[in-house]
């Protein structure tokens, strides 16, 4: 059975696809994609009782993840696409993002330097660490010219 995911308003959603238990969704790579992205799943979500904690992740990856890639991850933007495959099961909400970005392996970044004050720290840098102490699970592999990065949080 498939179920509306996506309106007429998301103008940065190529497409959506949708099961009982996964969505896929492939995005224009645009700001708007990260809210437009947010909405689908939370509709795919919606019928499945997801505690309110394991929703927060969720939000939280999917836009870190979708917005460092619009921010970062292509030299020609406006020719990009991003792949988003959400899937349920009884333990675990799995993200999988697809892209032909720039090689980036979030597992080779650094952590961001600590301020030594508030007045000290700069806004930004902190995605990465917020979705390593979110996810259950993250992994990243290169295949051929696509980034593949998949999370896992708890449900």
């Amino acid at each position: 059975m498939r179920r509306i995911v996506a309106t007429m308003d998301d103008s940065s959603l190529i497409s959506a696809r949708a099961s009982e238990a996964s969505l896929h969704l492939t995005l224009l790579n645009v700001p708007a994609a990260a809210e437009s992205a947010r909405r689908a799943v939370l509709r795919f979500l919606a019928p499945h009782a997801v505690a309110p904690a394991a929703l927060f992740n969720v939000e939280l990856v999917l836009e870190e993840a979708v917005m460092n890639l619009v921010r970062h991850a292509f030299e020609r933007p406006a020719c990009a696409a991003i792949e988003v495959t959400v899937s349920i099961s009884k333990d675990v909400i799995t993200l999988h993002f697809e892209d032909e970005g720039i090689a980036f392996d979030p597992h080779q970044a650094p952590a961001p330097p600590r301020p030594d004050s508030l007045a000290d720290a700069a806004p930004g840098g902190l995605g990465l660490m917020l979705v390593r102490k979110r996810a259950r699970s993250l992994h990243y592999e290169r295949k051929g010219s696509r980034n593949c990065l998949t999370i896992t949080v708890g449900r």
